[in-house]
């Protein structure tokens, strides 16, 4: 029951969910709850400040993620940016930097970046400077995308714990 109430399945609110067939290429935004268990090449986007944002042990986003509350199981090549919290469990895969006002890292979880914790007013302000540049740039950006191997992260440089 704990692993319902972290996606968001136990709340009465709407949860999307890409699936492991899934393969969206561009600027996805959402609101609720957002489950990635496919492969998302762009950039998503929380609407609200009481989303959240899971990429299931299966899922692969080689893009930014803004979104409140954060938890990745699987691949990110990416920045994260959540004003709340990140979790990276132990399955988890990031190569990209983190800007965040809480942090959990498990034992096995790797990452290939930088740490950058921050009060949620200076990742706010961060996220939509950023935003605004990754929509200026989204199509070099998903044309970078479309050149990546289909199913990976290069593993060089990486940081791992155990």
């Amino acid at each position: 029951m704990d692993l319902m109430k972290r996606v968001g399945l136990d709340r009465e609110e709407s949860v999307s969910l890409i699936a492991e067939n899934c393969h969206v290429q561009g600027e996805l935004r959402f609101s609720a709850e957002l489950i990635i268990n496919g492969r998302v090449s762009g950039v998503v986007t929380a609407d609200t400040s009481g989303s959240g944002l899971n990429v299931g042990t299966k899922g692969e986003v080689v893009g930014n993620l803004y979104a409140p509350s954060i938890i990745i199981s699987g691949q990110v090549k990416g920045d994260i940016y959540a004003f709340g919290h990140i979790e990276l469990t132990n399955t988890a895969r990031v190569s990209g930097n983190l800007f965040y006002q809480s942090l959990q890292m498990a034992t096995g979880s790797s990452l290939s970046g930088s740490l950058r914790q921050m009060e949620a007013s200076e990742i706010k302000a961060l996220m939509v400077s950023e935003e605004n540049v990754s929509r200026r740039t989204a199509n070099g950006r998903l044309e970078a995308v479309s050149e990546l191997t289909p199913k990976g992260l290069d593993d060089s440089n990486a940081i791992s714990l155990t």
